[in-house]
């Protein structure tokens, strides 16, 4: 061996050693003959526990034709790109992965094995599936807006006797729904201590009703617990679902119709019970289910607070309940000592 092929060899071994994506060397039957320090940190095993055993440890039970394929296009000489599928670590888990494999040819260009780069795409996964989860609320949430924006003058026209108080019915609650709306996005930095305070529960749900509420009847008897920052946004999120939906064919669209939100502790729980009665509806659309609405308050509940969201409906009234961990609830005021 020459010189230069010495430094060219020692130069491949140092980019195998020092790659961020797991380079793996194998032969035709799948065993393991190299295994660098990106495959033990992305699959968990040292190199000692995988070297002369089969690849195929790693490939799920439903996955194992992978492997089999990838042996037969090898054997032809052909190199696979880009392949995305799962793969199993030491401990178990399952996880999602992109692989590039290619042949190993001997001096007489005969396939012997094959070199296979593995990157972990969990990262790129998730990204994808918050995206997909942004861009479904952000279409929830313009569908919404058209319907809230029928309901509110629905009402505002009941209420009003003439057009300029029309008008100004109509500007103030649009102003006060874009001042709860606000309140479901992302908390802003504290900059002061009024802010880091947090905001009572009842203060919270006042705020959102606003805009729905005009002069119909609402029952408020919540305990009026200090909400912490982080607690917010899922809950204005949650609030503000209920009253768009109970402003498109709930209570709150209709001038007889009842709103009751109650609140309760149970050891280290809270439980918030809204609850809506109204006139039976002989036509018009039919109630929500299990949609996007539904599952996002769900998800904030359970991600943030530790909790459960539940809804029933029946012709002529809705409830749903709120279970939340008190802790979580007011979490950071407890960690500033509030």
């Amino acid at each position: 061996m020459s010189f230069l092929d010495d430094n060219l060899e020692q130069h491949f071994a140092a980019i195998v050693e020092g790659s961020n994506d797991a380079i793996v060397a194998k032969d035709l039957g799948s065993i393991i003959l190299s295994w660098n320090p990106a495959a033990e940190r992305i699959f968990g095993y040292r190199a000692d526990e995988m070297l002369g055993r089969s690849i195929t440890l790693l490939i799920p039970e439903d996955r194992q034709h992978e492997e089999v394929d990838f042996i037969h296009r090898l054997r032809r000489g052909e190199r696979i790109q880009h392949f995305e599928t799962i793969r199993r670590k030491k401990n178990g888990q399952l996880f999602p992965i992109s692989v590039s494999i290619s042949p190993i040819r001997d001096r007489n260009g005969q396939v012997v094995g094959a070199s296979k780069i593995a990157r972990d795409i969990t990262a790129q996964h998730r990204a994808a599936e918050q995206q997909r989860l942004l861009l479904s609320e952000m279409k929830h949430r313009v569908g919404n807006s058209f319907a809230i924006a029928s309901g509110l003058l629905n009402l505002c026209a009941r209420q009003a006797t003439t057009m300029d108080d029309l008008v100004v019915q109509t500007r103030g609650r649009f102003l006060a729904l874009a001042a709860a709306h606000s309140l479901t996005g992302p908390a802003a930095p504290i900059k002061d201590a009024a802010v880091s305070e947090g905001r009572s529960l009842r203060g919270l749900l006042e705020a959102i009703l606003k805009p729905f509420a005009g002069s119909l009847s609402i029952d408020l008897a919540v305990e009026d617990v200090l909400v912490g920052q982080a607690a917010v946004t899922p809950l204005a999120l949650v609030f503000y679902e209920l009253c768009t939906n109970s402003v498109k064919y709930g209570a709150l669209s209709q001038e007889t119709g009842r709103l009751a939100i109650s609140s309760e502790r149970r050891g280290d729980r809270l439980l918030i019970h809204w609850d809506e009665t109204f006139a039976r509806r002989q036509a018009g659309p039919a109630v929500p289910g299990q949609g996007f609405g539904t599952v996002m308050c769900e998800l904030a509940l359970r991600d943030q607070l530790d909790g459960s969201f539940q809804r029933q409906f029946t012709n002529n009234d809705m409830r749903a309940s709120l279970d939340l961990s008190y802790a979580r609830l007011s979490a950071d005021l407890q960690d500033s000592g509030t």
